[in-house]
């Protein structure tokens, strides 16, 4: 398979009808100019946001994207920096904790949500900033009104993976009240995927921990994330070994065991069907991109 790529893309794993494909993304967000985009800054959007991101983030090119997630209602979407503090919360967001922007920026989770949500939040911010992929975590959120519902969270870091200037996230409303029993059980044993993905987890291992049975355990994966179990376990696989990839100097063979493959050759095989890549041409690739930038 050929793959066009511009510098600066980076492959992640995405489902596609059913099934796990390559896509790119850009790690590295040039400046709206570059991709000759004007910058729109609407007086509702400024009262969110402070007048001046700091450089090492607005050299990203977040502001026109910012504009834009401002107008999200069902979802709540945040900027913070390397100390997991605000620097950016949507409308939605701050709806939801009926604060004004100027009582939530330069704080922390734990110290704007309630401590039964926010210091979760903020040991999952530190986490990420570590270099932990998030990707449509299932957890519970603040509802309109102050409840709380499910919701899908996913992290990415901005700027250098080795040293990020800060993150970016999104949490995407299921309409799901908090007392939804298969919900609850789904949390449970994504949770399980999520810590546990080095073991041999099984179907019927997750459908157990969700307190599900197995048909219901797939219907509610499907209905939630568009994916098999086992594609999802698969995509948490990967995830994972592309940020140890990225990000250490293990051998292939090591992190293949790390991330739950006890046989190398199957792990090429699941990496380069998921990203297009193998899993030492993947590691070539955004080392040489690292170089390219300087």
């Amino acid at each position: 398979m050929t793959v066009d790529r511009a510098a600066g893309d980076m492959p992640y794993v995405t489902p596609v009808a059913g099934h796990l494909s390559w896509r790119t993304s850009r790690t590295y967000l040039p400046n709206s100019a570059q991709w000759g985009m004007p910058v729109f800054s609407p007086a509702a959007s400024n009262a969110q946001r402070p007048s001046t991101l700091p450089e090492a983030i607005r050299q990203l090119g977040l502001d026109a994207l910012l504009d834009v997630l401002d107008y999200l209602p069902d979802t709540v979407t945040f900027v913070k920096d390397a100390q997991g503090r605000y620097l950016y919360a949507n409308r939605t967001l701050l709806d939801r904790l009926s604060r004004p922007a100027s009582a939530v920026l330069g704080l922390r989770a734990s110290e704007v949500f309630p401590a039964s949500l926010g210091n979760a939040y903020s040991q999952q911010d530190t986490a990420v900033l570590a270099g932990r992929t998030l990707t449509e975590h299932l957890e519970l959120h603040l509802y309109p009104g102050g409840k709380a519902g499910w919701c899908l969270t996913t992290k990415r870091t901005l700027g250098d993976p080795r040293a990020p200037a800060g993150l970016l996230g999104l949490s995407r409303d299921l309409h799901l009240p908090r007392s939804h029993a298969s919900a609850r059980g789904l949390a449970a044993a994504t949770a399980r995927i999520e810590t546990g993905y080095a073991a041999p987890l099984t179907v019927p291992d997750l459908a157990r921990a969700a307190g599900l049975s197995v048909s219901t355990f797939e219907r509610q994966v499907r209905r939630v994330y568009g994916l098999t179990p086992s594609q999802l376990l698969t995509r948490t696989r990967i995830e994972a070994a592309t940020a140890l990839l990225a990000r250490t100097e293990l051998l292939v063979a090591q992190i293949a065991v790390d991330c739950g493959y006890f046989d190398h050759s199957a792990f090429a095989r699941a990496f380069k069907g998921a990203v297009g890549l193998t899993p030492s041409g993947f590691r070539a690739f955004v080392r040489g991109r690292a170089a390219a930038k300087g």
